[in-house]
C-alpha cells in the first residue's frame, strides 16, 4: 500500500486510548533501531492531526526488551556508513524537535534499554518513566563521534555538566537505579506496574486543562531550551567536523561493524 515502510524496515505502530496515543518502535530485527521509516514516521505523528487531537503521547518501544538500540547503521558498506550517520544524526534532531516541539505533552516509557539516539529522542520527551533492569547509555565517544550540540544541551540541563560528561566521556552503560539517581529517568517501578504507571500518568495529563498544559509547557521550553550563543555552537561544529575527519572516527566505525573493542590512537 502507498505509505507503508518498505519490506524490513522499522515502523511505529499507533493506538488511541482515552485521549492518549501511545506509539511504539517497533523494528524487532534490530533491537527496535531507528531507521529512517522510525523516524519520518514520529515525526509525522508528532506534527500531524492524529497528535493534535490526543492530549497527551506515550512513546516506548514494542516488546519487553528494547525502547530501541539508537540510529540504525547496519546494512551499510564501511565507506558509507559515515554519510549515513550524519543523515541519521539530521533526522534524529528533526524527530527530537517534533517531540519537543509537540502541542501534546510526550512522556518515554522506558520499556527495556535505549542507547545513542534513542536517549536523546528519551530525554526530549517532557519526562521519563522507566522499569527497573533497563540499561541506558550514549556510546557515542566509543566510536569517535562527538555529541551534536542540540543533543547534548539536552543532557547537560537534565543531569548538569559533571554527569553529562560522565555519560559521554565514558560511554558506559549505567542500570535503572543509577539512571533515576542522575536523572535520566524521573520515574522508576516494576515491570508489572510500567504500562499502569504510565497510564495513569497520562490520564492525569488528559484530566488538566489542554491550555493550562500546552502555555506551561512552552514556557518551561523557552526556560530549559533558550537559543545557545553563537560561540558554543561554533566551537561544537568545528570539534564535530575534527571528529569526522579523524583516524578514530574511521576506526570506531570499523570496529562496530567487526563488533570488537576499538584501537583508537588520538589521531
Amino acid at each position: 500500500m502507498p505509505g507503508d515502510p518498505p519490506p524490513g524496515s522499522g515502523r511505529l505502530l499507533v493506538d488511541e486510548e482515552a485521549g492518549a496515543l501511545v506509539a511504539r518502535i517497533d523494528n524487532p530485527a534490530r533491537a527496535n533501531a531507528l531507521d529512517d521509516a522510525v523516524l519520518e514516521a514520529l515525526v509525522s505523528l508528532l506534527d500531524g492531526p492524529r497528535a493534535a487531537a490526543a492530549r497527551v503521547v506515550l512513546l516506548a518501544g514494542s516488546g519487553d526488551r528494547h525502547f530501541s538500540s539508537g540510529l540504525d547503521l547496519g546494512g551499510h558498506p564501511p565507506d558509507a556508513l559515515a554519510e549515513r550517520l550524519r543523515g541519521g544524526e539530521r533526522m534524529l534532531s528533526t524527530a527530537a524537535r517534533a517531540i519537543a516541539g509537540c502541542r501534546r505533552p510526550v512522556i518515554a516509557v522506558l520499556n527495556g534499554a535505549a542507547f545513542g539516539g534513542a536517549l536523546e529522542l528519551a530525554m526530549a520527551c517532557d519526562w521519563r518513566i522507566a522499569r527497573t533492569g533497563v540499561r541506558l547509555g550514549m556510546p557515542a565517544a566509543r566510536i569517535g563521534v562527538v555529541y551534536a550540540a542540540d543533543g547534548l544541551r539536552r543532557f547537560v540541563a537534565a543531569l548538569g555538566p559533571a554527569r553529562a560528561r560522565r555519560l559521554f566521556l565514558t560511554g558506559a552503560p549505567v542500570g535503572a537505579e543509577e539512571a533515576y539517581a542522575l536523572g535520566l529517568v524521573d520515574q522508576l517501578v516494576a515491570p508489572e506496574e510500567l504500562w499502569p504507571a504510565a497510564r495513569a500518568e497520562a490520564a492525569d495529563v488528559v484530566a488538566a486543562a489542554p491550555l493550562a498544559v500546552e502555555g506551561t509547557r512552552a514556557i518551561v521550553r523557552e526556560m530549559a531550551d533558550g537559543p545557545m550563543a553563537a560561540g558554543p555552537e561554533a566551537a561544537a561544529a568545528a570539534w564535530r567536523e575534527r571528529a569526522f575527519a579523524s583516524d578514530d572516527f574511521r576506526e570506531g566505525l570499523r570496529a562496530f561493524r567487526e563488533k570488537r573493542p576499538p584501537r583508537f590512537e588520538g589521531r
